[in-house]
C-alpha cells in the first residue's frame, strides 16, 4: 500500500456529470478536488460511442457552465436543419479533454487519475500498475455515475446469435464497407433511431431496412430545447398547451392522447400507441424520414438470430440471406431507485431537471458550495428518476415543477440559473419584442402552472395505483 494523500471531494467517474461538477466546484469554492476514473481520459460513455453519435439536445446546454460546447450556429443541412448545432461524439470528447486541461487542472486544486478505481475498503487502485493508494476524503465522496447506463459497444447481448450470423455493433456497421441485401435495427430507443437515420443518409433505400421495435416511444419536439429568442414564442406556446393537457386530462391514456395530439410528444405510428420513454428528441424532418420504413416488426424483444430467421419472444420473422442485424439493444442509462443526493460523506448525482444530466451535475455542486445543511439542500435537489415507460413522463414533470417552484423562491438560485447557460428553462430565453400576443400567453401560462400541479399529483397517484 502506498502512501496516500488528502482532498476534500473525491469524484468518482469523469464523464459528462462528473466534469460539469467538478467544474462549478473549481468556480465557486477554494476547495481541493480528486477525480477518479476506470478510462483513459475524461467523457465517460463518450469514449465508447459509435462514430456518427450526436447530441439529442442543443450544444449550447451541454457540458460545463463555464464554457461553451460549439459556436452555437444554426444548422443548415440535415434532419436538424434551421436548429441550433449538436455536437458530434468526437466533439464532446475533445472539448471535455479541453475542460480538464484548461480549466480543472491548471487551477492546481484538480488531481485527475485515469485508468484507476475506487475499491471498496476506500482505497485507490491504479489498474494498470496494480498499486493501491491511501486517500483521506475530507468532505465528500462524488458518486457522478450513480444509474449510469450501458453502451452498445460493451453491453452483453440477452439473446442468441448463431456464429454463421452478422450481428454489428452501430460502430462496427460503420466501419463495414460492403453492402447488404437486408439492414435489421434491433432496438426502438434513441440508437435504434439514430442507426436508422444513418442508414438513410448512406444511401440504403427504406425497403432494405427491418425496424425491430420492442416498444413504440414518445419522443419530445427538439424544437422545444432551442436558446435564444427566436424560439421563444414557439417554446411558450408548447409549454402552454402541455399545461393544457395536463389539466384537461382525465385518465392515463386520455392525457397521452392530449399530448400527442398537440405535438406535446411524438410517434412514428399514429396506429401504435407507444409505452416507452425515454427523453429522446426528433424534429418532425427527422420523424419523416424514419417513417419511409415500412417494415416495422413489433414482435417483442429478439431471442435468437439465425441466417435468414428471426425468432422474437412473440413470433418469428424471415429475413433475406444476406441480412445485417446492429444490435442498439443497450438499455442506455438505467433506471434505478431515487436517492437523497447529499448523505453523510456521499453525494449521488442525479437528474434535478427532467433529461438535463450536466444541468443537474452543475446545480448539486452549486449547492454543495452555498448551502451548508444537508437537510436544506437535500430539499432544493429532489431527483427526478430517468424514465423508461410512458407514466414515468408523469412523475418526471410533476418532480420537475416542484423542485423549479423551490428554486424560484430563493432569489440567490433565481439568480444563478439566470446566468447559468446550462439551464435551457431560462438562459438567453427572452422575447426579442414583447407584444401584447406575447404577454397574454405568458399571463395563461403563469395561470396554467398550479391547476397543471395539482392535476399531475392526481395523474401522478393513478399511475403509482395501476389505473388507466
Amino acid at each position: 500500500m502506498k502512501l496516500g494523500y488528502e482532498t476534500d471531494y473525491l469524484i468518482v467517474g469523469s464523464g459528462a456529470s462528473g466534469i460539469s461538477f467538478a467544474d462549478t466546484l473549481v468556480s465557486e469554492t477554494q476547495s481541493h478536488i480528486t477525480i477518479v476514473d476506470r478510462q483513459h481520459s475524461p467523457g465517460g460513455h463518450w469514449n465508447s460511442a459509435y462514430p456518427f453519435v450526436r447530441l439529442h439536445q442543443p450544444s449550447a446546454f451541454y457540458g460545463v457552465a463555464s464554457q461553451a460546447l460549439g459556436s452555437n450556429r444554426i444548422d443548415t443541412t440535415g434532419g436538424n436543419k434551421g436548429l441550433h448545432e449538436l455536437a458530434s461524439g468526437r466533439e464532446v470528447l475533445a472539448y471535455f479533454q479541453t475542460v480538464m486541461d484548461r480549466k480543472l487542472l491548471p487551477s492546481g486544486r484538480v488531481r485527475y487519475l485515469p485508468n484507476c478505481e475506487l475499491l471498496e475498503n476506500g482505497s485507490i487502485r491504479a489498474n494498470i500498475t496494480q498499486e493501491t493508494h491511501q486517500i483521506n476524503v475530507r468532505k465528500s465522496i462524488v458518486h457522478s455515475s450513480y444509474g449510469a447506463g450501458e453502451v452498445p459497444a460493451l453491453h452483453r447481448r440477452k439473446f442468441e446469435v448463431d456464429g454463421d450470423v452478422d450481428c454489428l455493433t452501430p460502430t462496427e456497421i460503420a466501419e463495414k464497407q460492403q453492402p447488404f441485401e437486408q439492414y435489421a435495427v434491433l432496438g426502438s430507443g434513441k440508437t435504434g433511431a439514430d442507426v436508422c437515420l444513418w442508414l438513410l443518409d448512406q444511401g440504403i433505400h427504406p425497403s432494405k431496412i427491418v425496424w425491430v421495435m420492442p416498444r413504440d416511444a414518445w419522443w419530445i419536439d427538439r424544437r422545444m430545447f432551442q436558446p435564444g429568442s427566436e424560439f421563444h414564442e414557439f417554446k411558450l406556446k408548447y409549454a402552454l398547451e402541455e399545461n393544457e393537457a395536463v389539466i384537461a386530462a382525465e385518465t392515463l391514456p386520455d392525457l397521452f392522447a392530449r399530448l400527442g395530439h398537440a405535438g406535446n410528444l411524438l410517434q412514428l405510428d399514429p396506429d401504435h400507441t407507444p409505452t416507452a420513454y425515454k427523453c429522446g428528441t426528433v424534429t418532425p424532418a427527422e420523424l419523416d424520414s424514419l417513417r419511409k420504413i415500412e417494415t416495422v416488426i413489433r414482435l417483442g424483444h429478439v431471442t435468437r438470430l439465425s441466417r435468414g430467421k428471426m425468432t422474437l419472444k412473440h413470433g418469428e420473422i424471415v429475413v433475406a440471406d444476406d441480412t445485417v442485424f446492429i444490435d442498439c439493444t443497450a438499455t442506455g442509462i438505467q433506471k434505478v431507485a431515487s436517492v437523497p443526493v447529499f448523505q453523510p460523506g456521499h453525494i449521488f448525482v442525479q437528474s434535478v431537471r427532467t433529461c438535463q444530466p450536466t444541468f443537474s451535475a452543475a446545480f448539486i455542486a452549486h449547492l454543495e458550495a452555498t448551502i451548508a445543511d444537508d437537510a436544506q439542500k437535500n430539499a432544493l435537489s429532489v431527483p427526478v428518476p430517468y424514465p423508461a415507460d410512458d407514466i414515468d413522463w408523469i412523475g418526471q414533470k410533476m418532480i420537475s415543477l416542484q423542485n423549479q417552484f423551490m428554486w424560484l423562491q430563493n432569489k440567490s438560485i433565481r439568480d444563478w440559473l439566470k446566468s447559468c447557460r446550462l439551464d435551457a428553462l431560462t438562459a438567453g430565453d427572452r422575447a426579442p419584442t414583447e407584444t401584447p400576443e406575447l404577454a397574454q400567453l405568458s399571463a395563461r401560462f403563469k395561470d396554467s402552472l398550479f391547476p397543471a400541479m395539482i392535476n399531475l399529483k392526481k395523474l401522478n397517484s393513478m399511475a403509482d395505483a395501476g389505473e388507466a
